[in-house]
């Protein structure tokens, strides 16, 4: 086996040691307080555990910038073959989320379960949410729904702020990627001049729905677990996830655990956001998501679709070639630069 195989090999199996154990707990921890929580104030080594973390989060990013340029665990025979097939994945992908937001608008909540029409978000939102999904699942002028979907985005701030509405910037992801693809190929109606406008921007559509997503894993890292591990410890007291503790760790508190999830958490959103060994880490996000599926049931099925969806797109057609750390032209050079292919 080659150096750059082990490599590989390597960090593979560093990702699945480091991120399993903490990786559980990414569920949307704030979903699950009921009313206002109290900082959490504590006598433990705050600074050495991000150190920690930050030394580890580095070591992962410089392997994968190392393997993303030698082009080594790429997946790419992940990526489907057929003719038209992204065409039809977009459209797929459109569909789900308009099935989300149509869900989200019948449980009077806007985006998220944490924004509900209880705590004061207006209902002509939530009923706007609704048509914008229905103009999604049917392909009805889907553009123009997703324009409408990013301005509701926006109007949005004024009721909740900056904060809540940057922890749901993979709603924006996906109005720009259903503005640039449509959803023409199970499409009812269109507007052509958009259509026509549009299509010079395909190539944009996949890279920003990656970064959005990454971005979304990034701040939710540090607003519910790191800077406020109070909603971890809270969602650990309800379920009782630290099996740290269970494995004789006895020292790996729920504080611990909680910075640990958030750095993973934020760590996944940095390598999205670098478009570094994408379908990777889609690989790892997909299957960390699953897990509380099963525990929690339909608050995270629902709360997760559009995520799923943007992870499927990402694992299947990789990280598209806009607003990546390392080139297609620069991992061809580095991959077949003068002995690459000696034995």
């Amino acid at each position: 086996m080659s150096s750059m195989r082990r490599l590989g090999a390597l960090f593979v199996g560093a990702c699945a040691a480091i991120c399993t154990f903490p990786a559980v707990a990414m569920a949307h921890t704030r979903w699950f307080a009921e009313g206002t929580l109290q900082p959490y104030t504590t006598m433990e080594p705050t600074s050495l555990y991000l150190l920690a973390w930050a030394v580890i989060t580095t070591v992962i990013v410089s392997v994968g910038i190392y393997l993303e340029r030698n082009t080594i665990l790429r997946l790419e025979w992940i990526k489907p073959r057929l003719a038209h097939s992204f065409d039809r994945a977009a459209g797929t992908f459109s569909m789900v989320a308009g099935a989300f937001f149509v869900v989200a608008g019948t449980h009077e909540y806007l985006f998220s379960s944490n924004m509900e029409n209880a705590l004061g978000v207006p209902s002509y939102f939530i009923i706007a949410q609704v048509f914008i999904g229905l103009a999604f699942l049917v392909g009805a002028y889907a553009r123009v729904a997703a324009l409408a979907l990013i301005a509701l985005w926006a109007l949005s701030i004024a009721w909740f702020g900056w904060l809540p509405m940057v922890e749901n910037l993979w709603v924006v992801g996906t109005g720009l990627f259903i503005l640039i693809m449509g959803n023409d190929y199970f499409s009812v109606l269109n507007v052509r001049l958009l259509k026509k406008y549009t299509q010079h921007y395909h190539a944009y559509a996949l890279p920003l729905l990656r970064v959005c997503t990454g971005a979304t894993l990034l701040v939710l890292g540090f607003s519910e677990k790191i800077l406020h591990p109070e909603f971890g410890i809270n969602f650990l007291a309800q379920y009782h996830w630290n099996f740290m503790q269970l494995l004789g760790f006895a020292g790996y508190s729920d504080y611990l655990f909680t910075l640990s999830a958030g750095s993973v958490e934020a760590l996944l959103g940095i390598v999205f956001i670098l478009g570094i060994m994408t379908r990777l880490n889609a690989l790892v996000v997909a299957t960390f998501f699953t897990i509380p599926l099963f525990i929690l049931g339909p608050i995270e099925l629902a709360g997760h679709l559009p995520h799923f969806a943007a992870v499927v797109m990402l694992l299947l057609f990789g990280s598209g070639d806009k607003f990546v750390l390392i080139p297609r032209v620069h991992r061809i050079a580095a991959h077949t630069r003068p002995g690459a292919h000696r034995r």
